[in-house]
């Protein structure tokens, strides 16, 4: 075995330790990226869910209003019980424009409001696992 030069010796650890530094910053960066994809795949379910919960109050209001022909004063807060939406809620507001005369005979329009939201109030201040979503519905009869 011949012996290195003077000036030769310890070049294998600065390349170990280069490597090591190096696979722990790819490493880093994986974890970093994992986590991102983890989180916005939650936030994309719980997106989801909101949107359903607001079109849910937004069915519910336009079966009042087509029902009952009237509003419902302020808003209305509506709670799921089911598994797949445990946790949110919709708010409903409704605004009557009132009669109007259209080609002879009369229109009552509404505009119904519905936001869906995993906090209480969907007006709150939000979190890092807040998601709201809002769906607008205009209903002549």
């Amino acid at each position: 075995m011949t012996a290195l030069p003077r000036n030769a010796r310890g070049f294998a650890l600065v390349l170990a330790v280069f490597l090591i530094v190096s696979l722990a910053a790819i490493g880093a960066y994986l974890v970093t990226v994992s986590n991102v994809q983890v989180e916005s795949s939650t936030k994309d379910e719980l997106g989801a869910r909101a949107y359903q919960a607001a079109r849910a109050g937004l069915e519910w209001g336009a079966y009042r209003v087509l029902r009952d022909l009237n509003c419902a004063p302020g808003p209305v807060v509506i709670a799921f019980g089911t598994p797949q939406l445990a946790g949110f809620q919709a708010e409903v507001t409704c605004e009557d424009f009132g009669p109007e005369t259209e080609g002879g005979g009369t229109v009552n329009t509404f505009r119904i409001v519905s936001t869906g939201c995993n906090l209480t109030p969907c007006s709150g201040a939000p979190g890092p696992i807040y998601v709201n979503r809002q769906l607008q519905l205009t209903v002549t009869r």
